[in-house]
């Protein structure tokens, strides 16, 4: 949902990729990534929503800055409430936790097999 072979260029309205229902593309303060947001307000949420130049920004909460400032909403990231973005994101964590635990297998026993000791480890 997130890693798009062409970037959007724009914040605002639009639809998931993935599941079609309605979100809102924000760009994050921290890095400029545009990630999307569920549209409705809510109080639980730890994203805060801000507009500025007709551009929507968005920051996590965090321990500096845990309380929405003047101007900001609370709102969910999508991919919390997205079941098919949910289920893609599981299932890439799963392959990348089978990619390192493989080439664990395949560098185990590299360092010590078939290395000739140095004249102090004799």
């Amino acid at each position: 949902m997130y890693d798009r072979l062409t970037p959007r260029r724009t914040t605002g309205y639009g639809t998931c990729d993935a599941c079609g229902r309605r979100v809102l593309w924000c760009l994050t303060t921290a890095n400029r990534k545009i990630i999307a947001v569920d549209p409705p307000e809510d109080i639980g949420g730890n994203q805060a929503v801000s507009v500025r130049d007709t551009t929507y920004w968005t920051r996590q909460l965090s321990g500096d800055r845990p309380r929405p400032e003047i101007g900001e909403t609370l709102r969910k990231p999508h991919i919390a409430s997205c079941p098919i973005a949910r289920a893609e994101a599981a299932a890439r964590a799963r392959a990348r936790a089978r990619a390192a635990a493989a080439a664990r297998r395949r560098t185990a026993g590299r360092a010590t097999t078939g290395v000739r000791p140095v004249r102090w480890q004799r």
